[in-house]
């Protein structure tokens, strides 16, 4: 891919930037008296302008997806090659297959499971909901069958909901670095591998806590990371202070033993979740110089995801009626 074709939608972001939220709007927000005031100032969004409608606090999550139908429209136009797009959609494609696929297998009724699915992605939320009232299979691309097939598979082994979780997450990274290198991104496929890492910790410690047999734990490690598979799989029934040991002593081991830390010290995966998005988060910073190619594309689009996510988790936590301060250690500063 010539990275001189992206000069046009490089551009473009570089304006849109300035129009995402700032430190002072999350603060605003998060100080808010009560939920309807958080939500009525999201008015005040560009990004989200046309999408508020008729639209009630208790259903932000629909005026954030049309947000993101906006922002992907918009990309669409944009982008010099439909491998962009595609990257982008990957996401909510993954998140719509793992929601239907869960609530095909364990037989929920739609109502339980229409709020999670979202109308953002390269199948509609239509599909989606026909694969989950008729088993209606979309179509699907050869990775998404792949991942149907295996869930399918494995499920009928454990009838274990958790473990469609952890299958989708680990094909969609897996897809997502496919497509990173076909766009010849040494940063997307860096930021991936920290991703694949931080992912297997993760699956590590939640397979440890659920005590969960070698192979299911085997099944759902992810290839394609920085730390080689060893180190997780020799170290399973050792324990989580032999695996530090080892990871210590890895080149890229640094911020997994920070994570692992917050894991040991407080045996809290939230901990564990929170630190791998503060590494993850300090790399795009460090990475945000690049200024043409796809990676400027990933880098904004990343941003604004995040803050979507932050959007979200403040409004939740409204709803909820938690205190301030509280919402506050859930947010990650811009």
């Amino acid at each position: 891919m010539n990275k001189e074709n992206y000069a046009y939608i490089n551009g473009r972001l570089r304006a849109l930037e300035t129009r995402l939220i700032s430190a002072n709007f999350i603060e605003r927000i998060v100080d808010a008296d009560s939920a309807d005031e958080a939500f009525r100032a999201l008015n005040d969004l560009s990004f989200l302008s046309g999408c508020m409608g008729e639209y009630t606090v208790n259903e932000f999550q629909s005026v954030l997806a049309k947000g993101l139908q906006k922002m992907l429209r918009l990309f669409r136009r944009m982008a010099p090659y439909p491998e962009v797009v595609n990257f982008l959609n990957l996401k909510y494609d993954f998140h719509n297959l793992k929601i239907a696929l869960k609530a095909h297998l364990t037989e929920r009724n739609f109502a339980e499971v229409n709020h999670a699915l979202l109308d953002v992605g390269s199948l509609s939320k239509d599909q989606w909901e026909d694969f989950v009232l008729e088993g209606n299979v979309p179509p699907l691309t050869n990775g998404m069958q792949k991942t149907l097939d295996e869930v399918n598979t494995e499920y009928e082994k454990n009838e274990d909901p958790q473990i469609v979780d952890m299958l989708v997450d680990k094909h969609y990274i897996e897809e997502m670095l496919i497509l990173a290198k076909k766009m010849d991104s040494d940063m997307i496929v860096s930021y991936l591998k920290r991703l694949i890492d931080l992912t297997n910790l993760r699956s590590f410690i939640r397979c440890k806590e659920l005590d969960k047999k070698e192979p299911y734990f085997e099944s759902v490690l992810m290839s394609g990371g920085n730390t080689d598979l060893d180190a997780f799989t020799k170290n399973y029934k050792k324990g989580y202070e032999d695996l530090r040991n080892v990871l210590e002593k890895k080149m890229y081991g640094a911020g997994l033993t920070e994570a692992l830390d917050e894991f040991i010290k407080e045996k809290s995966l939230f901990l564990v979740e929170k630190k791998a998005s503060e590494l993850l988060h300090k790399f795009m910073k460090e990475s945000n110089r690049i200024a043409f190619g796809p990676e400027p594309v990933f880098t904004f689009f990343w941003k604004f995801e995040n803050h979507m996510q932050i959007l979200r988790t403040i409004l939740v936590g409204k709803l909820n009626q938690l205190p301030t301060e509280e919402i506050r250690e859930h947010v990650l500063t811009i």
